[in-house]
């Protein structure tokens, strides 16, 4: 008879394994940037519909949706008690599905909302399956994977890492397909490999090892909306760190940093052109208010229910070919993911988005205040750098992506924590008893 415990540990290993490839085969966008020539990789990998056409990324997807099924199946009462403590999410993967009755492209539409219920299933799998030092873990192998190979590639193949910018600079983006999913993704790497480098004792060289190519990796890339995105990241953890000291301290301090943020704010309003030159950017932030002021035209043609889940951004055979007819630019995306979300379900999926991102982020710093552990700053570390990142990317509601997994994780991982009390009233009441999980 086979050893049990021998067949335990391989089912471990295999299902940890299958994480970690699902992880970086959505962070990376597959294979295509190293299948095609390099001249095709900079438009083609943006678009969905370059993914979907291609003879692997689309039938490996299917395979991963089916293996989450078979996996959720035997703790599937716990998934759905954690599904149902987030409605709102629910209610929104739902209303991008039910969008196909009034989308410009149904058939586009069903199948890309499809993807996104498989996506969203993995995301949920994945916050289930594992605790949130084990997601941080399994993360860090996805990242550092994809460091590690973006290195090697451009090191080795420059024609492919790395690319001349709009601003004729040689910029690196591995095996990424541009320079800011490059900078993107290596912010989340350099944040993963920080929580484990602080928490951890053994192999703390190796996360440091980790945290340092990945700033490297994310200077490489001049991302200039990354790298502001790290160092806001890094501003927050002593803020987030605050929530757990008692409340004669914290509210104080929470006070003063909320005033020092408003100053700077309007310190930045004041003189963001000049700030803008300084990085080396115009105020039209490379022609994204431009192209935004487009699709807000747009935006008011379908104002309440948009044109339907991805429907809009279809080429020369969609609404999205006004846009290309003016800027004579091929452009995939808004780079704005709250725009891009009001152009999919219009205001009403807008609404639900800031609903339910409200309630995961209270959650998050209601847990924060709660524990001691240093990786437990993940969830609103993580929800900050989805607000941050989109206002100038689009990563919001998107299939088949690291940023939507890892933000439906989070979301399940916070509501399964139970007994926490609301934030104001935690804040100003320490508890005695640690909330059941």
């Amino acid at each position: 008879m086979p050893d049990l415990r021998f067949v335990s540990r391989f089912q471990s290993t295999a299902e940890q394994a299958f994480a970690v490839f699902v992880l970086w085969f959505a962070s990376t966008g597959a294979l295509v940037p190293l299948l095609r020539g390099a001249q095709e990789v900079t438009v083609a990998t943006q678009t969905d519909t370059a993914l979907e056409a291609d003879p692997v990324t689309l039938p490996m997807w299917i395979g991963v949706y089916a293996l989450t099924l078979l996996l959720i199946i035997p703790r599937w009462k716990q998934f759905a008690l954690v599904a149902t403590r987030n409605k709102l999410l629910l209610l929104l993967v739902g209303l991008a599905l039910v969008s196909m009755l009034w989308s410009v492209a149904p058939e586009v539409t069903f199948r890309r909302g499809v993807a996104l219920v498989g996506t969203t299933l993995f995301g949920g799998y994945f916050a289930v399956r594992y605790s949130l030092r084990e997601q941080i873990r399994l993360l860090a192998w996805a990242l550092g994977i994809a460091a590690l190979l973006s290195l090697l590639i451009g090191l080795a193949l420059p024609s492919y890492g790395t690319a001349i910018d709009v601003f004729g600079q040689t910029a690196w983006r591995g095996i990424y397909s541009t320079k800011n999913v490059l900078g993107s993704n290596m912010v989340l790497g350099a944040l993963v490999f920080l929580i484990l480098a602080v928490s951890g004792r053994r192999w703390r060289w190796v996360a440091w090892t980790g945290c340092g190519l990945s700033l490297g990796l994310l200077l490489l890339s001049t991302s200039r909306t990354a790298l502001i995105v790290f160092l806001t990241l890094l501003a927050l953890w002593p803020l987030y760190k605050a929530l757990r000291w008692h409340y004669t301290l914290a509210v104080p301090f929470l006070i003063v940093a909320v005033l020092l943020v408003g100053a700077l704010s309007m310190l930045v309003s004041a003189t963001w052109e000049p700030l803008l030159e300084a990085l080396g950017r115009d105020a039209t932030l490379t022609g994204r208010t431009v192209l935004w002021s487009l699709v807000w035209d747009m935006i008011r043609e379908r104002p309440w229910l948009g044109y339907g889940y991805a429907g809009f951004w279809l080429g020369w055979e969609g609404p999205s070919a006004y846009i290309w007819r003016i800027t004579r630019d091929s452009v995939p995306q808004t780079d704005n993911g709250y725009l891009d979300l009001w152009l999919d379900l219009g205001l009403l999926g807008v609404s639900l988005f800031a609903l339910q991102f409200l309630q995961a982020f209270g959650r998050a710093l209601a847990w924060v205040r709660w524990t001691k552990a240093t990786e437990d700053l993940w969830p609103p570390m993580f929800l900050a750098f989805i607000l941050l990142l989109d206002l100038t990317e689009s990563a919001i509601l998107k299939q088949n992506s690291l940023a939507y997994i890892l933000y439906v994780a989070v979301v399940f991982s916070v509501s399964m924590r139970r007994g926490l009390p609301t934030l104001p009233r935690y804040i100003g009441e320490p508890q005695t008893k640690r909330p059941r999980q």
